[in-house]
């Protein structure tokens, strides 16, 4: 990807593992014309790793931001004479109201994930070009990165996008819970990966404490939230930090999660990040649901089910869409974002039915999220 870092943007790419005392490797990448954020982050096991995970972030925003796909200008009844239109109800919303059918906005067409056919979604769903005044919209649905996702092909690309909408629709349910998150800690003694156990002894070593929970939602696949803190007070320490992932093999994401923490805490101690409000600095990321110590954990690392390794990229894109569709969810949609020329794969994925990032301000819990807390899963409130 080096010869395109100018094509998307990238002006420099800086390792700031050292700012911290953890030592696991974390890289930005600098877009300072970006129309979203500047920044993109990456992380991984070896530097090389790290820079490769911030680069193919910055390739997944600039194509988002500068989408090469055909737009429709119409209404939602409109379209309806012309073939399928994706449910507006069930996309994640930041408002209480439906959104109007009747309302004329920018539209591009997805391709069914399992039918193959064509399927028309809101362009806010799509793009990341966030430069005001922003293109016409519906002005009541979420927007953001959620779904976004680069690889060497079509479908590995694919396959990242839905695990990251997955994860933030159990992330959404977790948090629903309430009281019985407790139960969901994970005995990190009994972790059995030997480079889950590397990376865990890393953060032990520079005196960080680590908790992860299982967060795996009825769709059957492993989904982790970490959140480490420093167990020594001085006057260098930072507040606690938190990261989540998914993906089919419970080891790959539980270490995903914990990376992921560990470069959310590095965001914040570098500062390097266009979104941060002094709010997230006083009061730190949203906490699990239940403030409550732990004390002991409640389930084994080995006793949260896995898929085995997968033969081919394939074999995982269709594990993650029969998942889906065993649990009733809507068939998953994808917009094509590739540009030409450059040698990568970015797919914009929308589940409908799938709950959003309950992190996002004035985010309006689904159908999902409402159901788990009117079975007692929790109070549905989302901070």
């Amino acid at each position: 990807m080096v010869p395109f870092l100018r094509e998307i943007g990238v002006s420099r790419i800086a390792d700031v593992t050292g700012l911290d005392s953890i030592g696991l490797p974390v890289a930005v990448a600098y877009r300072p014309n970006a129309r979203s954020l500047a920044t993109c982050h990456g992380k991984g096991g070896t530097l090389i790793e790290a820079k490769t995970s911030a680069v193919m972030e910055a390739l997944e925003r600039h194509c988002a931001e500068n989408p090469k796909i055909d737009l429709r200008y119409a209404s939602f009844n409109e379209l309806l004479d012309e073939g399928r239109v994706v449910d507006l109800d069930i996309l994640p919303r930041i408002f209480e109201a439906l959104p109007s059918k009747d309302r004329r906005t920018l539209w591009t067409s997805a391709t069914g994930m399992i039918s193959g056919e064509k399927i028309w979604v809101p362009f806010e769903t799509v793009h990341l070009d966030y430069a005001l005044p922003l293109p016409a919209n519906l002005e009541c649905l979420l927007i953001g990165s959620g779904g976004l996702a680069s690889g060497n092909t079509i479908k590995e690309a694919a396959v990242h996008a839905i695990a990251e909408l997955i994860e933030r629709d159990a992330l959404t349910l977790w948090r629903s819970r309430g009281p019985g998150v407790p139960e969901t800690a994970v005995d990190l003694e009994s972790v059995n990966d030997p480079w889950c156990s590397d990376v865990l002894n890393t953060l032990r070593r520079s005196g960080t404490r680590t908790d992860v929970w299982d967060m795996t939602s009825d769709l059957g696949v492993p989904t982790f939230f970490c959140e480490i803190r420093s167990d020594h007070c001085t006057s260098r320490s930072v507040g606690p930090a938190a990261g989540s992932a998914c993906h089919p093999i419970s080891v790959i994401a539980l270490g995903k999660a914990i990376l992921e923490a560990v470069q959310s805490r590095l965001t914040m101690i570098s500062g390097t990040r266009d979104d941060l409000t002094r709010e997230m600095f006083v009061h730190g990321p949203p906490r699990p649901p239940s403030n409550e110590a732990i004390t002991r954990a409640a389930k084994a690392f080995t006793d949260i089910p896995s898929a085995p390794d997968f033969a081919s990229i394939d074999d995982a894109l269709d594990h993650l869409l029969e998942r889906m569709k065993l649990a009733g969810i809507d068939e998953p949609l994808m917009v094509d974002l590739s540009h030409s020329g450059i040698p990568a794969a970015v797919v914009r994925v929308i589940v409908p039915g799938l709950e959003g990032s309950c992190d996002a301000p004035g985010y309006v819990a689904g159908k999902r999220a409402k159901q788990l807390v009117a079975f007692g899963g929790g109070d549905g409130h989302h901070n």
